[in-house]
């Protein structure tokens, strides 16, 4: 095995293994404040969730080499960050919780600062705790809407005379290099990682709000 080939199935073993934080993570928060539930907690858990799902799926894709399905996870994994960071602009993340659960774009609910929780809104302000996040949001959007990296999937390198030569199948069409493959793992895993940041986020407001209630019976 080259030593690209092993640094790739290293980064993804990796990946898998941070499916153990979010567990732990989630756990944690659960016994925080004496175990009190709070809606933040519901979102919480859900993102974990789809996570742990997304991280099986990208994992499983890209050793399949199949670029179209997996890229668009990172994306999804992202849309994790901005729902866990839409929630933690409010006290208990009810208005979140109701607008996720009944199928209400969050763009309808404001910010504290009166902006409407649009998702370019919600990219912009996570950027600013993720700098990477708003160019590899952007990136991969390419693969949700079928715009550059999609339309261009079934042209293979240009043959000798500059021609380019095109063609349909599992089996035809533009190879996804290795290093395209590494780079696709190392945007997941700094998605990932933003997920669990968020995550102990949530868990250290718990349980901060915890040792107030408890100073203000004192």
């Amino acid at each position: 095995m080259g030593r690209s080939r092993a640094t790739l199935k290293a980064a993804l073993d990796h990946l898998l293994a941070s499916r153990k934080a979010h567990l732990e993570i989630v756990g944690a928060t659960w016994h925080a404040d004496s175990e009190a539930i709070y809606w933040n907690d519901l979102i919480a858990n859900a993102v974990a969730q789809r996570s742990l799902h997304l991280i099986n799926g990208f994992v499983s894709l890209v050793r399949q080499r199949n670029l179209a399905c997996a890229a668009p996870l990172i994306r999804l994994q992202l849309d994790n960050v901005l729902r866990l960071y839409a929630a933690s602009l409010f006290p208990s993340g009810r208005h979140v919780f109701d607008a996720l659960i009944g199928g209400m774009p969050l763009s309808r609910l404001k910010a504290p600062d009166g902006a409407n929780l649009r998702d370019v809104y919600l990219k912009r302000k996570a950027g600013e705790i993720f700098p990477w996040l708003p160019q590899v949001y952007d990136a991969t959007s390419g693969f949700i809407h079928l715009s550059n990296p999609g339309i261009l999937a079934p042209f293979v390198r240009p043959s000798g005379d500059g021609a380019f030569e095109m063609g349909i199948g599992l089996r035809t069409g533009r190879p996804w290099s290795l290093t395209e493959r590494l780079e696709a793992v190392a945007a997941f895993t700094e998605a990932t990682k933003a997920v669990l940041q968020m995550l102990a986020s949530w868990h250290n407001a718990k349980a901060r709000e915890a040792v107030r209630r408890t100073k203000r019976t004192d």
